[in-house]
């Protein structure tokens, strides 16, 4: 499907919009891929996406998988983010504040009225730090 003009090929080199709440540390992530049904980024941990431990939280993580399968939706039709159905996400291994994390969410299936996407996240050492489920009605 062709992408439209400042479609998800508008995100590349820029920063993710947010209204300076909860997420606002999802100005801090850098698309650097962007296909047909898959999306990947990169982020560095921050003190301000940390739990008590120093490492990534849980509801970071969440979010990510949200947006991140909200993104890889938005490469197949970008007029169509639809709203959260189901979320979920399996927690492997920690990030620590400071490590750089590499993000890919993907569409596992998307018909007329809902949309499927799972979603991954990495440290640099390869190391899964957790893997999650999205379901959106379209």
């Amino acid at each position: 499907m062709a992408q439209q003009p400042g479609g998800v090929q508008a995100w590349l080199d820029a920063p993710f919009v947010s209204q300076a709440g909860f997420d606002s540390f999802l100005s801090e992530m850098r698309v650097v891929e962007v296909n047909n049904g898959r999306v990947k980024c990169t982020l560095r941990v921050g003190d301000h996406m940390a739990n008590l431990y120093g490492t990534l939280h849980g509801g970071a993580t969440s979010t990510l998988v949200d947006v991140l399968g909200t993104m890889a939706l938005l490469t197949q039709d970008a007029s169509r983010p639809g709203v959260s159905v189901d979320l979920n996400t399996s927690f492997t291994a920690a990030a620590k504040v400071g490590d750089t994390i590499s993000l890919e969410g993907r569409v596992l299936k998307s018909g007329r009225r809902l949309g499927f996407t799972e979603v991954n996240i990495w440290r640099s050492d390869g190391t899964l730090v957790a893997t999650g489920r999205h379901t959106k009605a379209l």
